[in-house]
């Protein structure tokens, strides 16, 4: 089902354009590894989430995709919120990743840790978040368990 022509013109281009930024698989696969569940929670419709995550091919390392579509849209934090719902953790227990100033004001709201990773906007506008990235890769597995909750 599609909700509008935006969409439907956006699934017609993604086909064979679409990359995984930097380090975003070796954390996929690492924590998926070591049980973490993950989830997809965006502000896009379900339907290009679906098709973003299968043209990457790795639907397979969610739990769950919350589509905050049809709920206040970032920076409140009602779409992290149902994330941590839908896999039955605390907002403590839960570490957001995201690019957006709103995002990290989204996740921090929600009482979650955050990695913001400086791809759209500038270290600057993200120092909010627990922790900042220019890539993924940059990211320790460190960082990710210890530093996190230094604070």
């Amino acid at each position: 089902m599609f909700t509008g022509r935006k969409e439907g013109l956006f699934l017609g281009l993604i086909h064979g354009r679409l990359k995984l930024l930097p380090g975003v698989l070796g954390w996929l696969r690492r924590l998926k590894e070591r049980g973490v569940l993950q989830a997809v929670a965006s502000s896009a419709p379900e339907v290009n989430i679906e098709a973003s995550l299968n043209e990457l091919n790795i639907r397979q390392y969610f739990s769950a995709l919350i589509s905050a579509y049809s709920m206040p849209g970032k920076p409140n934090p009602a779409v992290f919120l149902e994330a941590a719902l839908q896999l039955r953790l605390e907002p403590a227990q839960c570490v957001v990743v995201e690019d957006s100033v709103a995002g990290v004001t989204a996740a921090k709201k929600a009482g979650m840790k955050c990695i913001a990773v400086c791809t759209t906007h500038p270290r600057a506008s993200l120092l909010s978040a627990d922790f900042v990235v220019d890539t993924l890769e940059e990211l320790t597995v460190d960082d990710f368990e210890y530093r996190l909750y230094e604070r």
